[in-house]
Protein backbone atom coordinates (compact mmCIF):
# COMPACT_ATOMS: atom_id res chain seq x y z
CA UNK A 1 0.00 0.00 0.00
CA UNK A 2 1.23 3.42 -1.18
CA UNK A 3 1.68 5.92 1.84
CA UNK A 4 1.18 9.65 1.64
CA UNK A 5 1.66 12.30 3.46
CA UNK A 6 -0.12 14.95 3.32
CA UNK A 7 2.11 17.94 5.02
CA UNK A 8 5.37 19.55 4.13
CA UNK A 9 6.17 19.22 7.76
CA UNK A 10 9.68 18.24 8.31
CA UNK A 11 9.05 16.73 11.29
CA UNK A 12 6.54 14.99 10.30
CA UNK A 13 8.78 13.35 7.71
CA UNK A 14 11.40 12.65 9.98
CA UNK A 15 9.25 10.61 11.92
CA UNK A 16 7.47 8.79 9.39
CA UNK A 17 11.11 7.70 8.18
CA UNK A 18 11.67 5.84 11.34
CA UNK A 19 9.37 3.78 10.12
CA UNK A 20 8.43 3.63 6.27
CA UNK A 21 11.57 3.39 3.74
CA UNK A 22 9.74 5.72 1.34
CA UNK A 23 6.22 8.08 1.23
CA UNK A 24 4.65 10.66 -0.94
CA UNK A 25 5.05 13.91 0.26
CA UNK A 26 2.15 15.99 -1.01
CA UNK A 27 1.35 19.56 0.32
CA UNK A 28 -2.41 20.09 1.33
CA UNK A 29 -4.45 22.97 0.66
CA UNK A 30 -7.18 24.60 3.48
CA UNK A 31 -7.92 26.96 5.17
CA UNK A 32 -6.71 27.09 8.78
CA UNK A 33 -8.26 29.59 10.53
CA UNK A 34 -10.57 28.59 13.35
CA UNK A 35 -14.23 28.77 13.65
CA UNK A 36 -15.92 30.38 16.42
CA UNK A 37 -17.37 27.72 18.79
CA UNK A 38 -14.23 25.37 17.96
CA UNK A 39 -12.61 23.66 20.79
CA UNK A 40 -8.70 22.89 20.24
CA UNK A 41 -9.63 19.52 19.59
CA UNK A 42 -12.37 19.96 17.23
CA UNK A 43 -10.06 22.53 15.81
CA UNK A 44 -7.11 20.14 15.60
CA UNK A 45 -9.46 17.13 14.36
CA UNK A 46 -11.23 18.89 11.38
CA UNK A 47 -8.13 20.39 9.65
CA UNK A 48 -7.08 17.21 9.44
CA UNK A 49 -10.03 16.11 7.53
CA UNK A 50 -10.05 19.10 5.74
CA UNK A 51 -6.35 18.38 4.65
CA UNK A 52 -6.92 15.00 4.06
CA UNK A 53 -9.91 15.88 1.55
CA UNK A 54 -7.39 18.22 -0.02
CA UNK A 55 -4.84 15.48 -0.72
CA UNK A 56 -7.38 13.16 -2.06
CA UNK A 57 -8.74 15.59 -4.61
CA UNK A 58 -4.99 16.26 -5.84
CA UNK A 59 -4.28 12.86 -6.01
CA UNK A 60 -8.22 11.40 -7.65
CA UNK A 61 -7.21 9.87 -10.81
CA UNK A 62 -4.34 7.82 -8.98
CA UNK A 63 -6.22 3.99 -8.86
CA UNK A 64 -3.62 2.38 -6.44
CA UNK A 65 -4.17 1.25 -2.78
CA UNK A 66 -2.70 4.05 -0.25
CA UNK A 67 -3.12 5.35 2.93
CA UNK A 68 -3.78 8.94 3.21
CA UNK A 69 -1.93 10.75 6.49
CA UNK A 70 -2.53 14.50 7.34
CA UNK A 71 -2.24 15.93 10.91
CA UNK A 72 -2.38 19.42 12.63
CA UNK A 73 -0.84 20.43 15.97
CA UNK A 74 -1.89 22.79 17.75
CA UNK A 75 -0.69 24.36 20.97
CA UNK A 76 -3.34 25.22 23.65
CA UNK A 77 -2.69 27.59 27.03
CA UNK A 78 -5.88 27.92 29.31
CA UNK A 79 -8.56 26.58 26.09
CA UNK A 80 -6.64 28.83 23.57
CA UNK A 81 -4.94 27.92 20.52
CA UNK A 82 -1.52 29.81 20.11
CA UNK A 83 -0.82 29.77 16.73
CA UNK A 84 2.78 30.18 14.99
CA UNK A 85 4.52 33.37 15.55
CA UNK A 86 4.74 36.30 12.86
CA UNK A 87 7.98 37.26 13.47
CA UNK A 88 10.79 37.54 16.46
CA UNK A 89 8.88 39.24 18.97
CA UNK A 90 5.53 37.57 18.81
CA UNK A 91 7.91 34.58 19.20
CA UNK A 92 9.37 36.19 22.22
CA UNK A 93 5.80 36.96 23.90
CA UNK A 94 4.34 33.41 23.08
CA UNK A 95 7.00 32.01 25.07
CA UNK A 96 6.72 34.21 27.74
CA UNK A 97 2.88 33.76 28.32
CA UNK A 98 3.91 29.96 28.44
CA UNK A 99 6.71 30.39 30.83
CA UNK A 100 6.28 28.70 34.06
CA UNK A 101 2.99 27.09 33.18
CA UNK A 102 1.55 23.92 32.05
CA UNK A 103 0.23 23.73 28.40
CA UNK A 104 -1.48 21.20 26.17
CA UNK A 105 0.16 19.65 23.04
CA UNK A 106 -3.27 18.66 20.71
CA UNK A 107 -2.46 16.87 17.08
CA UNK A 108 -5.82 15.77 15.14
CA UNK A 109 -4.89 12.89 13.09
CA UNK A 110 -7.01 11.59 10.02
CA UNK A 111 -5.52 8.46 8.31
CA UNK A 112 -8.13 7.68 4.83
CA UNK A 113 -7.31 4.16 3.23
CA UNK A 114 -8.08 4.29 -0.73
CA UNK A 115 -8.39 1.50 -2.53
CA UNK A 116 -9.66 1.53 -6.39
CA UNK A 117 -10.64 5.05 -6.38
CA UNK A 118 -11.16 8.26 -4.35
CA UNK A 119 -14.92 7.12 -3.68
CA UNK A 120 -13.42 3.88 -1.77
CA UNK A 121 -12.17 4.51 1.02
CA UNK A 122 -11.74 3.94 4.65
CA UNK A 123 -11.65 6.78 7.19
CA UNK A 124 -10.55 7.35 10.69
CA UNK A 125 -9.74 10.48 12.35
CA UNK A 126 -8.88 10.87 16.28
CA UNK A 127 -6.29 13.10 18.49
CA UNK A 128 -3.71 13.33 21.40
CA UNK A 129 -3.00 14.92 24.16
CA UNK A 130 0.13 15.52 25.67
CA UNK A 131 0.94 18.36 28.96
CA UNK A 132 4.00 20.10 29.07
CA UNK A 133 5.46 22.31 31.83
CA UNK A 134 7.91 24.92 30.57
CA UNK A 135 10.10 26.01 33.18
CA UNK A 136 10.77 29.50 35.07
CA UNK A 137 12.84 31.48 32.18
CA UNK A 138 14.03 35.19 32.31
CA UNK A 139 13.60 37.00 29.04
CA UNK A 140 17.37 36.46 28.12
CA UNK A 141 16.80 32.74 28.13
CA UNK A 142 13.92 33.27 25.64
CA UNK A 143 15.97 35.60 23.39
CA UNK A 144 19.27 32.78 23.82
CA UNK A 145 16.62 29.81 22.94
CA UNK A 146 14.74 31.00 20.27
CA UNK A 147 18.15 32.50 18.53
CA UNK A 148 19.02 29.00 18.49
CA UNK A 149 16.14 27.73 16.89
CA UNK A 150 13.84 27.95 13.88
CA UNK A 151 10.69 29.52 15.10
CA UNK A 152 9.13 30.73 12.46
CA UNK A 153 6.77 27.28 11.15
CA UNK A 154 6.16 25.81 14.75
CA UNK A 155 2.90 26.75 16.86
CA UNK A 156 3.96 28.06 20.24
CA UNK A 157 7.19 28.90 18.55
CA UNK A 158 9.10 26.06 20.26
CA UNK A 159 10.30 22.64 19.39
CA UNK A 160 10.91 20.06 21.66
CA UNK A 161 13.95 18.47 19.39
CA UNK A 162 15.74 21.89 19.13
CA UNK A 163 17.34 22.81 22.54
CA UNK A 164 13.79 21.78 24.48
CA UNK A 165 15.90 21.12 27.74
CA UNK A 166 16.47 24.81 27.68
CA UNK A 167 12.74 25.62 28.60
CA UNK A 168 10.77 22.58 29.14
CA UNK A 169 10.66 21.41 32.71
CA UNK A 170 8.94 18.04 31.97
CA UNK A 171 5.87 16.41 29.73
CA UNK A 172 3.38 13.78 30.24
CA UNK A 173 2.10 11.89 27.54
CA UNK A 174 3.53 10.59 23.94
CA UNK A 175 6.94 12.43 23.09
CA UNK A 176 6.36 12.55 19.34
CA UNK A 177 3.01 14.48 19.76
CA UNK A 178 4.91 17.08 20.70
CA UNK A 179 6.77 16.70 17.85
CA UNK A 180 3.93 17.06 15.64
CA UNK A 181 2.86 13.09 14.47
CA UNK A 182 1.79 11.00 17.77
CA UNK A 183 3.34 7.38 16.94
CA UNK A 184 1.65 5.56 19.33
CA UNK A 185 -2.33 7.29 18.76
CA UNK A 186 -1.00 5.99 14.52
CA UNK A 187 -0.20 2.45 15.13
CA UNK A 188 -3.27 2.00 17.35
CA UNK A 189 -5.48 3.59 14.36
CA UNK A 190 -3.72 1.96 11.81
CA UNK A 191 -4.54 -1.49 13.91
CA UNK A 192 -8.24 -0.60 14.53
CA UNK A 193 -8.57 0.36 10.70
CA UNK A 194 -7.51 -3.67 9.73
CA UNK A 195 -4.76 -1.99 7.99
CA UNK A 196 -1.29 -3.13 9.83
CA UNK A 197 -0.34 -6.16 7.17
CA UNK A 198 -0.86 -3.87 4.30
CA UNK A 199 0.36 -0.38 5.60
CA UNK A 200 4.07 -2.34 7.48
CA UNK A 201 4.19 -5.52 4.69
Amino acid sequence: MKIVLGSTSPRRKAVLSGIFDSFEIIAPDVDERPRGTESPIEFSMRISEDKSRSIMSQCAEDQSPRLIITADTVVVLDGEIIGKPVDFNDAVNTISRLNGKTHQVVTGLCLRACVGGPENFRIRTSFEITEVKFRGLGHEVIVRYLGRIDYRDKAGSYALQEEGDMIIERYEGSVTNIIGFPLRLFFSMVTDMGLAEAVFN
